[in-house]
């Protein structure tokens, strides 16, 4: 935590994200707390431009690739952010170029596009007053800035999402005049990168699971998770060791919550989604222990020992699942029983429409629940089609068939036993 002087700056005048664009829309549609705050801002970008589930391509990799320092300094399994941001374009459908870092808020701004488009801006969270961080620790930050008001104003909007030490980060639209906005980027580095749409690059899950398995084989053949886990163990300052283990695990739960909801998506209902949701899961508890310890050393007590022994049986864990997982993608092991076909069903819908299970299952028609639509319904088919591995038969999408669960369930069996019967 530094001790530098708060800084001066204007006081946002910030809202809760609104449904009132497709950038703010964004903001509320995707699962925030799946997301880091690199990661976070360019997902919205792409779930503006391309529409649900756009950001989910960055939860299929299941990784686990410290870098570990030198001359005593610990591991960290986070990323730079140029390199998160030379990797995520691809998968997300945007070409995302980095240019010169600024350290002048109206040179930054020179950059903002006419139109309204956001720029995606990295930036020191110490700098930035709608959030926890401001004035308390430095650290680096995605925004999208945007002008607004013909140019004459300039909205940051920042999809953030966590329980911080200094108070919650909620996302928010902030709104500045354009010379406030300029002073709030003056005197700190500033990376700005601009943004264009791009095709999804749209792997196979098949090929997705095999290299995470091929990576999970070469961590099981080694003693990475144990190094890894010794060196916050064994670190003289234990205050250090902690606060840096809470962030660390914080970084790779959250990957683990996108990896789940990655697997839902692509294959509802499978064994592959529910076994990626426990993990997540227990990712999430072993965070909440390590936050515990932070605070117990903070109070001078000693470290709960069974936080590095769950961190690398987690670690270990999350390699034999990936091992396991090759095979038991979209098309390979799905349930052909009624009961599990109609179990997929109802919960590919409610994920599509953002309602609950049980209204979808309570309802003989589809079309009566908030949100339903033309695209919704397509979106329903395409992922209920890459889940089951077939391909629907133009003259079946029928209205009738498709505004009911019992119609796609019916569907789905018929498809399903042509293409079985076509393989033999």
């Amino acid at each position: 935590m530094s001790t530098s002087t708060k800084p001066s700056v204007p006081a946002p005048a910030c809202a809760p994200a609104s449904v009132t664009d497709p950038l703010t829309e964004a903001v509320r549609a995707v699962d925030t707390t799946a997301l880091d705050c690199i990661e976070v801002n360019a997902a919205v970008l792409a779930h503006a431009t391309h529409g649900p589930g756009a950001h989910l391509p960055l939860g299929g990799r299941l990784r686990f690739a410290p870098r570990f320092g030198e001359d005593g300094r610990l591991p960290t399994v986070e990323q730079t952010p140029a390199d998160q941001i030379a990797w995520m374009g691809s998968p997300l459908g945007l070409v995302l170029e980095s240019r010169r870092p600024l350290t002048e808020g109206r040179a930054l701004l020179d950059l903002l596009p006419e139109d309204g488009s956001p720029l995606y801006v990295v930036g020191d969270a110490w700098h930035m007053p709608w959030l926890p961080y401001h004035g308390h620790q430095h650290m680096d930050h995605s925004v999208l800035l945007r002008v607004t008001d013909g140019g004459t104003r300039v909205e940051a909007v920042d999809a953030y999402d966590n329980e911080t030490p200094y108070g919650r980060a909620e996302p928010v639209v902030c709104a500045y005049d354009r010379s406030q906005a300029a002073a709030l980027f003056d005197g700190s580095p500033v990376l700005p990168v601009t943004v264009r749409p791009a095709v999804p690059a749209r792997r196979p899950v098949s090929e997705t699971l095999a290299e995470n398995a091929r990576d999970a084989d070469l961590l099981l053949a080694g003693d990475t998770p144990e190094r890894y886990a010794a060196a916050f163990r064994d670190h003289p300052d234990q205050q250090e060791a902690c606060t840096a283990l809470l962030l660390e695990t914080w970084l790779l739960n959250r990957s683990r919550r996108l990896h789940a909801a990655w697997a839902a998506h692509h294959a509802p209902g499978s064994a592959l989604a529910r076994t990626a949701r426990d993990r997540a899961v227990a990712w999430d508890d072993l965070a909440g222990q390590c936050y515990l310890a932070a605070r117990r050393v903070q109070r001078g007590r000693p470290v709960p020992p069974q936080i590095h022994t769950s961190l690398v049986e987690l670690l270990r864990t999350d390699a034999r699942f990936a091992v396991a997982a090759v095979g038991t993608g979209p098309g390979e092991t799905m349930p052909q029983e009624p009961a599990e076909i109609r179990r997929t069903v109802v919960e590919t819908v409610a994920d599509v429409l953002g309602a609950a299970p049980e209204a979808v299952a309570a309802t003989d028609d589809l079309s009566r629940l908030d949100g339903f639509a033309s695209f919704q319904m397509v979106e329903t088919v395409e992922r209920l089609e890459d889940a089951y591995g077939v391909e629907f038969a133009p003259g079946d999408l029928e209205p009738a068939v498709l505004r009911r669960v019992d119609g796609l369930v019916d569907l789905v069996l018929r498809t399903s036993a042509g293409a079985e019967v076509a393989h033999r």
